[in-house]
């Protein structure tokens, strides 16, 4: 079965990023070991940034097609959770014009939440130069009530926790290297490999998460099951 839309960009954008990978090896070799003569610490810092910008690219391209698979689903507004029929109303409430909650009426309703879909993308999205636990979180909740994503982040020998921490640290990593360039400390080809691997396996949850959190409010799966080693 293909891999749904979502996962299909990111394992596109992984392939291009891990090319550097290749690069690494074809001019220092691949024995272990550092290889400081050959000054190829460059191909990994900017192999931690790319990462980082397709997991972020991956939750933007997660979140739109949720929002659509619930939106296309809806026969009416009572689909979609409470929590987001509140925050796509609260405009109507608080405009001067009284009138404006006339927009509800009949199928106004799907404006409304389109509009409060673009609000939230907007405001997430631009900001998610930074796609960090919180704002992962803050994101699905507004735009369609799932609470929490990140506490599903969990897989064999690894916890929610501890999985939240090791993508706060590659964040903060690529923020480091995209400002300064020159870190403090050596990036290794270790590390390039392992943030793939964690960002594959944040991906492959999220998706799951996010299928299953839709169908109890659809009765209807959007996209197949992504299967990824050693997730639970």
């Amino acid at each position: 079965m293909a891999q749904p839309p979502h996962v299909e960009n990111l394992i596109s954008n992984h392939v291009e990023v891990m090319r550097l990978a290749e690069i690494h090896a074809t001019i220092s070799g691949t024995r272990p070991g550092r290889r400081a003569k050959y000054d190829v610490e460059i191909l990994n810092k900017s192999g931690i940034v790319l990462l980082v910008a397709t997991w972020e690219a991956y939750i933007e391209d997660l979140a739109i097609l949720a929002f659509a698979a619930i939106f296309a689903a809806a026969t009416a507004y009572t689909v979609f959770p409470s929590k987001v029929l509140t925050l796509a109303a609260r405009e109507l409430r608080s405009s001067v014009d009284e009138r404006r909650v006339w927009e509800l009426a009949g199928t106004g309703w799907r404006t409304v939440l389109q509009d409060h879909r673009q609000a939230i993308i907007d405001r997430y999205v631009g900001t998610m130069n930074t796609p960090k636990p919180e704002q992962v979180d803050g994101l699905f909740s507004e735009l369609i009530g799932l609470s929490a994503l990140s506490s599903h982040w969990h897989w064999i020998k690894t916890n929610s926790d501890q999985a939240r921490k090791r993508l706060t640290d590659l964040v903060a990593l690529r923020g480091d290297i995209a400002h300064r360039v020159k870190t403090s400390r050596t990036v290794t080809k270790g590390e390039v490999l392992k943030a793939q691997d964690l960002t594959s396996r944040l991906a492959a949850v999220s998706s799951n998460q996010v299928r299953r959190y839709i169908y109890t409010l659809t009765n209807k799966y959007p996209w197949s099951e992504v299967r990824f080693e050693g997730t639970a």
